[in-house]
């Protein structure tokens, strides 16, 4: 084991020297790399007088993240040792940390001894431990800590935070991956936080870093690997989205316009709540395609939107009464298999319909029926006194909901089809709108997460969403219409029972590009070759 101890430094002056010779002192030290961050105290020329094996000045304040990339990029070991500069002589406690990262080969990271009557009101590490227990599922003690020993391979692929993000940043990636978390208590010394005006001042920036980068990472819009440029696009795309439904509701109708938009501000305060209720309270964290631990019903925020918008804004009738009955119930048996079900249980629809048949009442057969329910109560109120009409309605809204549910399994995959079903029924109808509107809204909310591999939409999401899309179809066709939608459907759920969806999309050029457009068609995330999972 090589070990590069880096060590960013602002305006330390003071004490870097006491730092750089405890981290001199460590077994296994090949290189003590300084980083100064811009001091104007000569922070930088005390350190190399101290003996560090390289100084690199930074020509202006850039903070603790810029700090750190610069020290990676120039270390040579296979494991990296990251030091605040105001340890002084107790940074050669840090032996622990690298003897416990040599055992486990896990990130270790150090809790620091409190002082009495220091630092601030905790804020700041209250908002880092919801954000690492929300976006990762994990408890620590110390999730500002910025004494850790890694893998050199690990910091280099998952990225550094900018500034003070860069601590919650790296436990949520590395836990994102699989990587082994690891705390041990320490008795560091540090310079501590007063609660001085400069104090406070210090902490304000600090938590809003890592508020910053809790927004970015849990709406999916950037995270530290991803390149500024890439980070810009998804952003950019994700607002002209966001416009474009707005722009399209209010040129459909005046009034339509202020559901929708009171749809996507509901589904911005809701998302990540709503990922709270289900990755942590119902502890709704499974393993997607790539082994990796996300929340799995994320698209919970769907049917909370639009039963909510649907409630409050869409006229009184038979379509909101169809569409709060399908949405609604589509919802509720999606989320009781998201929680309950299991592949285990039975894998298809004739698996479903076999145990079943057994006399073993399986979620999926609990989901089928419920949707098909759903949909004939859905199709009475919107055709009554037609019974042909509402069979062929009940068929289109539970076929399109477990279709979509069918296309879960790749980041992006659902809400595709999803989009290609909405799309198909505003465009024979742009008044659908009004019903496909708030589902629009949390559908594209939930769109970045879900395209980065970040979340799964569960079922909750899937039949709600699939739902919303049928009564759109079913509302607006007319018999012969949903006579060849059901046929279709039919069909696609027979080559699901026989093929791999999957395997279908691999070997179609044309499908293989959809299914990667907005994801790259490769892993956000995979663990760096060589190293331990």
């Amino acid at each position: 084991m090589r070990v590069s101890v880096i060590i960013p430094a602002y305006q330390a002056a003071d004490i870097i020297a006491d730092t750089v010779r405890g981290a001199q002192s460590l077994p296994a030290v090949s290189e003590v790399i300084v980083v100064d961050d811009g001091s104007r105290d000569g922070t930088g020329a005390i350190a190399k007088q101290a003996g560090a094996d390289r100084v690199i000045v930074l020509p202006t304040n850039q903070g603790k993240g810029a700090a750190l990339r610069a020290g990676v990029g120039a270390a040579s070991g296979d494991t990296l040792l990251f030091l605040d500069a105001d340890l002084g002589a107790s940074a050669a406690e840090a032996r622990a940390l690298l003897a416990a990262h040599e055992s486990d080969l896990a990130m270790v990271i150090a809790v620091l001894p409190s002082p009495p009557g220091t630092g601030g009101f905790g804020l700041l590490r209250c908002l880092a431990r919801a954000a690492i227990r929300l976006l990762a599922g994990l408890k620590v003690q110390a999730p500002v800590s910025g004494q850790r020993a890694l893998a050199a391979a690990l910091v280099r692929h998952i990225g550094i935070a900018p500034r003070f993000g860069v601590e919650v940043g790296l436990t949520v990636e590395a836990t994102h991956i699989g990587w082994p978390i690891v705390e041990i208590s320490l008795p560091f010394e540090h310079r501590p936080t007063t609660r001085r005006l400069s104090g406070f001042w210090h902490r304000g920036r600090q938590f809003w870093d890592v508020l910053r980068l809790v927004l970015q990472i849990g709406y999916g819009l950037g995270w530290p690997a991803l390149p500024g440029c890439r980070q810009t696009l998804r952003m950019t795309v994700w607002a002209v989205g966001l416009a474009l439904l707005v722009y399209f509701a209010r040129a459909a109708s005046p009034a339509v316009g202020m559901p929708v938009m009171s749809a996507l501000v509901a589904s911005l305060a809701l998302w990540l709540p709503a990922l709270w209720l289900t990755a942590v309270w119902l502890r709704l964290r499974k393993p997607n395609y790539l082994g990796r631990q996300v929340p799995a019903a994320a698209g919970l925020i769907a049917p909370l939107v639009a039963l909510l918008i649907l409630w409050w804004a869409a006229p009184a009738g038979g379509v909101r009464a169809a569409a709060i009955t399908v949405v609604g119930v589509m919802g509720l048996v999606g989320l009781l298999d998201d929680l309950l079900g299991s592949r285990r249980q039975a894998r298809g629809l004739r698996g479903h319909l076999l145990a079943l048949a057994g006399g073993r009442i399986t979620t999926g057969a609990v989901k089928a029926f419920g949707g098909l329910a759903a949909g004939a109560a859905a199709g009475m109120m919107l055709h009554p006194g037609r019974p042909a009409e509402v069979a062929l309605d009940a068929l289109l809204i539970a076929l399109s909901a477990n279709w979509i549910n069918l296309l879960d399994l790749r980041p992006g995959r659902a809400l595709k089809g999803f989009a290609i079903m909405a799309l198909l029924a505003l465009a024979l109808a742009p008044d659908s709108i009004r019903l496909l509107g708030p589902v629009l809204a949390a559908a594209l909310v939930m769109a970045p997460s879900d395209f980065a591999g970040r979340t799964i939409m569960g079922d909750v999401g899937a039949n709600a969403l699939g739902g919303a899309a049928g009564l759109a179809l079913a509302s607006i066709l007319g018999v012969w219409g949903k006579l060849a939608a059901v046929l279709v459907l039919a069909v696609l759920h027979l080559l699901c029972e026989r093929v791999s969806l999957t395997d279908v999309f691999a070997r179609n050029r044309v499908l293989r590009a959809l299914d990667r457009l907005g994801t790259g068609g490769l892993p956000p995330l995979p663990t760096p070759a060589g190293t331990p999972p």
